[in-house]
């Protein structure tokens, strides 16, 4: 059952469209046209400024409601030097609680597991699962104090999608509100209908953002993943001057504090219409393959065997039937092919509706959930990706990747058996190629930043504006009120 969260007014709402004055913002960490300087990135003092005034005052993806499977079930929410504790405490309710101890700031839990009520490990010190004082040893001993003074200190927390989000501050407008439009336009996705395939959580040496700005937008495929536009996918060596003329364009769109990027058709002067510039998922193709089902059942399976995500079981049927197929006339075979997935996929128990042409395009490819993460739409699999910073060094961070896959309507009430994993190095996490090689970058890019010789960003002002209206947004929060 889908917990009922009661959402805060807030009478101050920090963002708006409105520009930061410019004379705000410190010289050092002042945006230029389509440029963004490194010091919002190395800077230790920027660092502290994000985890003061931007994610204390975000919405900020923690968990998600099957985590929390039964009352008591408890997951521990890290960003920074801060420490959040999200708690199921009854069917139809879910807290959150600043992780600290009343009586001398003791984590009072961590990772995640299930409890009847919230314990302190040092003294013994006991909280009901509402955050109410149970018991304090030994009280008549201390100065007299009420039991709300004793209480735990409350977080916001409420739902989207499935989704549990946090907010440490009070005065925050409502989740919905803060998130508009996209629960609107990923509707028709049902994420609320998805459970984990898998989660996967991994230290890295560099900045949150440094991940982050890598699945911001899809101008680094042909360079990163040469491969995709390969018919053999084993051959990752750099993109042929052909294949650059071939690779998919990808403009970024904003909308007020968030923004997307949409892999759309070959970018040629002749064909750059709206309505070709659009997302169409039955338009795939694979670079010299010698039949055009086979061009479009390559690229479905290559993701789903690579990535284990975005595509499923139910994908891999319908590509290896279009492989034979006859595609009837007036269709093509990447139409035919989400004809045949759907048909798959109602058969499986699935609530899959038919998504129009306009709710596809509307909903691109990725979208940045400001401040730190990053969801693909997508019906039947979708993938998203977390970052937050680790402590106080602005070079470490804690980055995740997850897959959501949806599933059948007779199981929407059965708890999940899933267990997340966590692996220190990414090289141990088997992601497949595709997410190595953007992990691989993250690297990369923190050695050259470092460099005398770099001063910041220069972004393309069409295909990279995610990653400048992520900066231009924190602007909001860091230098107005």
């Amino acid at each position: 059952m889908s917990a009922v969260l009661e959402p805060t007014v807030s009478p101050h709402p920090v963002w708006s469209d409105e520009e930061v004055p410019v004379q705000l913002i410190p010289q050092k960490y002042r945006l230029g046209e389509a440029f963004v300087p490194k010091t919002r990135y190395l800077d230790p003092e920027f660092l502290q400024l994000e985890l003061e005034k931007v994610f204390s005052r975000t919405w900020l993806m923690a968990c998600r409601e099957e985590e929390l499977p039964g009352v008591g079930s408890y997951v521990e929410y890290l960003i920074g030097d801060r420490s959040i504790l999200i708690v199921r405490e009854s069917t139809d309710s879910i807290r959150a609680y600043h992780n600290a101890c009343r009586h001398r700031g003791t984590r009072l839990a961590a990772g995640r597991g299930r409890v009847g009520s919230i314990i302190c490990p040092f003294h013994g010190w006991r909280w009901n699962l509402d955050g109410s004082i149970r018991l304090v040893l030994d009280r008549e001993e201390f100065v007299p104090r009420s039991d709300e003074d004793y209480g735990l200190k409350t977080v916001r927390a409420e739902l989207w999608g499935g989704f549990v989000f946090i907010n440490m501050d009070d005065n925050a407008e409502p989740l919905l509100e803060y998130l508009d439009p996209i629960p609107t336009i990923f509707a028709p996705f049902q994420f609320e209908h998805m459970r984990f395939k898998w989660l996967k959580g991994v230290n890295l040496p560099c900045n949150w953002k440094t991940v982050l700005d890598g699945f911001l937008e899809a101008y680094h495929v042909p360079g990163t993943h040469p491969q995709l536009h390969r018919f053999d996918k084993s051959n990752t060596n750099i993109a042929t001057v052909k294949e650059l003329d071939h690779r998919s364009w990808s403009p970024t769109a904003v909308y007020g504090k968030f923004a997307r990027y949409a892999s759309v058709g070959l970018k040629k002067a002749d064909d750059a219409t709206q309505e070709s510039l659009k997302k169409d998922p039955a338009r795939r193709e694979t670079m010299g393959a010698p039949d055009p089902r086979v061009s479009v059942a390559a690229s479905v399976e290559y993701i789903a065997h690579d990535m284990n995500a975005l595509e499923t079981e139910r994908s891999l049927q319908a590509a290896e039937q279009l492989r034979t197929a006859e595609v009837p006339e007036g269709m093509t075979p990447g139409e035919y092919y989400m004809k045949m997935l759907r048909e798959i996929s109602l058969a499986a128990g699935l609530d899959y509706p038919e998504i129009t042409p306009e709710q596809w395009a509307a909903a691109g490819t990725a979208w940045n959930v400001f401040p730190n993460t990053i969801l693909l739409p997508n019906q039947g699999s979708v993938i998203g990706y977390r970052a937050r910073p680790r402590g106080n060094d602005p070079d470490q961070c804690f980055f995740e990747m997850f897959c959501l896959e949806q599933i059948p309507v007779a199981d929407y009430d059965k708890k999940s058996d899933f267990e997340p994993q966590f692996f220190e190095d990414f090289r141990d996490a088997n992601l497949g190629v595709i997410l190595t090689q953007d992990l691989e970058n993250s690297d990369d890019v923190t050695i050259g930043m470092h460099s005398p010789s770099y001063d910041g960003h220069r972004l393309s002002t069409q295909q990279e504006m995610t990653i400048y209206n992520h900066h231009r947004t924190a602007d909001h929060y860091l230098w107005k009120d």
